[in-house]
């Protein structure tokens, strides 16, 4: 006798609900592997500028390639330590994310002396100055540096009745014994490695060139110029001239507060000579505008800064870079993607700084 069969379950057709979120749900991972597939088209970020400003590092990322001392010949300075020179500054001194390629590191390794770096953004000049070390084992020199930019900013305070250093320059007598010391060379990579798929950055690369392009002006703090004239940088698009924005902030800047800014100086010389051991020598670096601005075709740019200025103060031992910073000598002065400058820069920085040291009889090569 045959049993019964147990009738099979109907099968139950897929609701509409369950339709819609397979398709939500293999949409969504489309556009993750399409963002990311076009985002592996971009180079890997490299520059402050690309950065903040969403340009592609493959029109405006640096070609020609680098030095880095590595490990650092002038390391981060500590309130207790004791040096023959101080450096203190902005990320054109204490560079944070990209150790061993500033100014520093070059005189470190021409002089063979015990360079320290202070990050003026950590330890201010003040509190250098007013550390048990420094009082107690005060460098040969200190050198103060600061960009453009800033200028104003930090040194509004300074007192346009007084204008002239007063304290004579100590003459320490440091021997120089450069260092056979190579630097590394670096070149910026290119390709992404494998497992890199950077969906979100393609995503906000797309958003933030959209607002960019619908708004009609840069939505960034970082600004993209045209210049008239090529070959000044090693990028792709070597016309194209990235800024900070705040490099325009000089326009707002007075006569008034040029003068107060520039006469700080010689207070903070005398403050450092004061104690009868320690040269000081300070160094203004121009804004990446203020050096690329000759060659824009909107000739207002090229008003914009003052620098010029800085020989109302003949009395200060200043370092004046500026004055030998012409991009049609050297290719990357600044990096294009960046706002600072490159390898080749900094080492000119160095070697103005050594003979300010020289000149003064400082130094003894």
């Amino acid at each position: 006798m045959a049993l019964p069969q147990t009738p099979k379950p109907p099968i139950e057709a897929a609701s509409p609900h369950r339709i819609y979120c397979l398709l939500l749900i293999g949409a969504a991972y489309a556009c993750i592997v399409g963002f990311g597939l076009y985002g592996r088209q971009f180079e890997p970020l490299a520059g402050d500028l690309t950065r903040i400003g969403w340009f592609a590092e493959n029109e405006f990322g640096w070609t020609l390639p680098q030095q880095r001392f590595a490990p650092p010949l002038a390391p981060a300075a500590s309130l207790d330590g004791s040096y023959d020179i101080i450096a203190i500054g902005d990320s054109f001194t204490a560079e944070e994310y990209n150790p061993g390629t500033a100014w520093p590191q070059a005189l470190a390794r021409d002089t063979g002396l015990a360079v320290g770096v202070f990050d003026s953004g950590v330890d201010s000049f003040e509190r250098v100055l007013d550390s048990k070390s420094y009082r107690e084992h005060p460098p040969a020199a200190l050198i103060y540096e600061v960009v453009e930019r800033s200028l104003v900013p930090r040194h509004r305070g300074g007192d346009p009745q007084s204008c002239v250093a007063t304290i004579a320059t100590p003459k320490p007598r440091l021997a120089v014994a450069p260092l056979a010391v190579v630097p590394q060379t670096v070149t910026r990579p290119t390709t992404r490695p494998w497992d890199d798929w950077p969906a979100s950055y393609a995503m906000n690369f797309i958003l933030q060139n959209t607002l960019r392009w619908w708004r009609g002006h840069e939505a960034t703090a970082a600004v993209r110029l045209e210049m008239t004239t090529d070959g000044l940088f090693s990028s792709r698009h070597s016309r194209g001239l990235l800024v900070y924005a705040e490099d325009f902030n000089k326009a707002n800047w007075s006569e008034d507060d040029w003068r107060a800014a520039i006469c700080d100086f010689a207070r903070m010389q005398d403050r450092v000579q004061a104690n009868g051991r320690t040269v000081f020598l300070a160094m203004i670096v121009p804004d990446k505008l203020t050096i690329y601005a000759p060659f824009l075709p909107d000739r207002r740019f090229a008003t914009l800064s003052h620098l010029d200025r800085l020989a109302e103060i003949p009395s200060v031992n200043l370092v004046r870079v500026d004055r030998m910073l012409d991009p049609r000598s050297h290719v990357d002065l600044y990096l294009p993607n960046d706002t600072h400058w490159s390898s080749a820069t900094h080492a000119i920085a160095a070697d103005l700084v050594l003979r300010a040291l020289v000149e003064q009889g400082i130094a003894r090569q």
